[in-house]
């Protein structure tokens, strides 16, 4: 199966089974077998890869001249109420978890 590159940019390289781990599990997660047929995982390492590049991509557009930034990611999404929200809530998440490391570290020296 033969990908197609997008606008002028160079074809993938060297990614090809990087997150083969990841996508069998999480196939497992939403219902699948535990051992997945390795055809279906491929092909769902190619969609997830292809999209993920096609969103830098994009980032990378909007951002032109500059270096890529979370904002430029969320106007890409900015018609995808799902994607954008979910991309909120790990955003908060983080945030989250900074406070909650800081106060930690900060109770831990204390005593």
């Amino acid at each position: 199966m033969d990908s197609i590159k997008p606008r002028g940019r160079p074809a993938k390289t060297g990614s090809k089974g990087a997150f083969i781990k990841d996508i069998r599990l999480l196939m497992y997660g939403f219902g699948d077998d535990p051992n997945p047929a390795a055809d279906s995982v491929n092909v769902m390492e190619e969609l997830v890869t292809d999209y993920i590049t096609e969103m830098c991509h994009k980032a990378s557009d909007v951002a032109k001249d500059r270096k890529v930034t979370v904002d430029d990611f969320k106007f890409i999404l900015r018609n995808d109420s799902k994607k954008l929200a979910r991309v909120e809530e790990l955003l908060h998440m983080e945030q989250e978890i900074k406070k909650a490391r800081q106060n930690f570290d900060v109770k831990d020296i204390d005593e």
